[in-house]
């Protein structure tokens, strides 16, 4: 299986020299985001897709451009709601031009028809451009069950985030209720008090529970993708091993997989 981490993995590099280094250190992919507001970490999207090609990575899943804050704006009435729906609309637009293989969405607030419309909206352009819509699962369980209840689209796909579970709603079995519609994951653990994005030595998932169960959607996955933000919680962790043992986590996880589809 091809395997992955976010192109911005917590260290402060340049982007060149962050793409080189996660080559070198055997992944096949990588997920990241067209956000301009991120253009000083990580470059424009052009510029990202350059390095990508000269250091042999695939795009993976690309992230759709947001901030938390202005989430709930598209399940309301007026202009920011209709920004965020455009937005939207660029990044499937982006992704498809890439090739990533889907656009991870985050969606927060309270249910309306006004947001509804806004993802059919959205989800007609992902059928013409040919690029599913990934709904993450984040803190938001009821609006996200709610999607999937009204809204029946072979486009509208699911991202599951480890460590958004374990953290949010350990109880709730997304890939069991939701597994045949996954598409992408963002793999990465915690000890279950808050969203660090860390490694598996530092958190409390149980990873061979957890391969088991993407074990019977392996098929619908282009890659093991690890969205890791190191330094967010862990300062003495250096980038060299960092990527080491987040593709000694890949391939473990890999053989769990491997061994529990046998």
């Amino acid at each position: 299986m091809n395997k992955g981490i976010s192109f911005y993995f917590g260290y402060k590099i340049a982007p060149e020299e962050r793409a080189k280094l996660i080559h070198e250190h055997g992944f096949d992919t990588v997920i990241t985001n067209a956000d301009p507001k991120l253009n000083s970490q990580n470059g424009t999207i052009r510029a990202q897709m350059k390095i990508f090609k000269k250091y042999n990575l695939k795009p993976s899943s690309l992230h759709m451009q947001y901030n938390s804050e202005d989430l709930h704006y598209f399940w309301e009435e007026g202009r920011e709601g209709e920004k965020l729906k455009k937005r939207l609309i660029k990044d499937v637009k982006i992704a498809a031009k890439y090739d990533f293989t889907c656009v991870v969405v985050h969606l927060d607030g309270k249910w309306s028809e006004i947001g509804k419309q806004r993802l059919l909206d959205v989800l007609k352009v992902c059928h013409k451009k040919n690029k599913p819509l990934a709904i993450e699962n984040i803190h938001c369980q009821e609006l996200f069950v709610k999607v999937f209840d009204e809204i029946q689209d072979d486009y509208l796909r699911f991202c599951y985030d480890s460590g958004h579970n374990n953290t949010y709603d350990k109880d709730f079995d997304y890939l069991e209720k939701y597994g045949d519609k996954l598409i992408t994951l963002h793999l990465h653990d915690n000890d279950g008090s808050s969203d660090m994005h860390t490694l598996n030595k530092f958190g409390n998932i149980d990873w061979k529970k957890l391969g088991e169960k993407i074990a019977k959607h392996k098929d619908n996955l282009f890659s093991l993708d690890y969205e890791i933000f190191m330094t967010r919680t862990r300062q003495d962790v250096g980038i060299d091993e960092c990527l080491n043992e987040v593709k000694k986590q890949a391939d473990e996880l890999e053989n769990i997989i491997e061994n529990t589809s046998k």
